[in-house]
């Protein structure tokens, strides 16, 4: 299973805030959302993969951004109140709900921090529909090894955001993984893919959707390391898995 607790928040967006060139860690992007009591709540999206040697896109990851999104889970989503949800929330699985996904659709996205041009820092700027002719808002980005001074833009319009991923301890203010949370293999000896297999599950896996004049969009995010399909535990199957681009681009 995957750390800490998988949950949904949901709450107006404040502040996106792309990564950019020169920040310091590991590269996520972070929408700033708020609950009803205007408590802000970070939801941290990853735009490259934690391996260089992760498949015929080397560090990219793979999307899947669908600006139509249509399930029966959205009328659920549109009842809960903002804030986090625990529990009694729509959960997640990319491989074993055929109607969240097509996984044979994704493709690699590149992470043009100098430019930003059809990359997912301008992909999630777009969901966002934040200003980006603007003066960009200091932003302190904190982790528990390092701050980051960063940038972040407002929406122009009222949206809603929707993250699903496992939630920050002991904050309790932010949450992470917003990605495919099963199909990890377990390394072999001397690789260099580092090891999440301990992080499989099923209906655990993380996304972004916003609702905007009343419609929904989802983002999807998956590694190359990771195969497909998976069994009830979100293991490979051996013999059978294979991964998601499947050597192609």
């Amino acid at each position: 299973m995957a750390r800490n607790e998988y949950v949904l928040f949901k709450g107006a967006v404040r502040l996106g805030v792309p990564y950019l060139q020169n920040y310091k860690g590991d590269p996520h992007y972070v929408i700033v959302g708020e609950d009803a009591n205007g408590k802000p709540f970070n939801i941290v999206t990853n735009v490259k993969s934690d391996s260089s040697l992760t498949g015929p896109a080397g560090y990219l990851v793979l999307y899947l951004w669908n600006q139509y999104f249509d399930h029966p889970m959205i009328a659920d989503l549109a009842r809960l109140p903002a804030g986090i949800a625990t529990s009694n929330f729509p959960k997640l699985d990319y491989v074993h709900d055929k109607r969240l996904l097509d996984l044979s659709a994704m493709r690699p996205i590149p992470l043009d921090t100098k430019d930003e041009h059809n990359d997912i820092n301008a992909l999630l700027n777009e969901m966002l529909q934040l200003d980006m002719s603007a003066s960009g808002v200091d932003y302190v980005y904190k982790t528990p090894g390092y701050s980051d001074d960063r940038l972040g833009w407002k929406p122009v319009k009222e949206v809603t955001v929707y993250g699903f991923g496992f939630l920050f301890e002991p904050g309790k203010d932010g949450l992470h993984e917003t990605h495919m949370n099963q199909g990890n293999p377990k390394p072999g000896k001397g690789s260099h893919i580092k090891d999440h297999s301990n992080e499989n599950g099923v209906f655990q896996d993380g996304a972004v959707m916003v609702e905007v004049d009343g419609k929904f969009q989802a983002l999807f995010v998956a590694f190359q390391t990771q195969l497909v399909p998976t069994d009830n535990r979100g293991r490979p199957i051996a013999g059978q898995s294979h991964p998601i681009l499947d050597g192609t681009e």
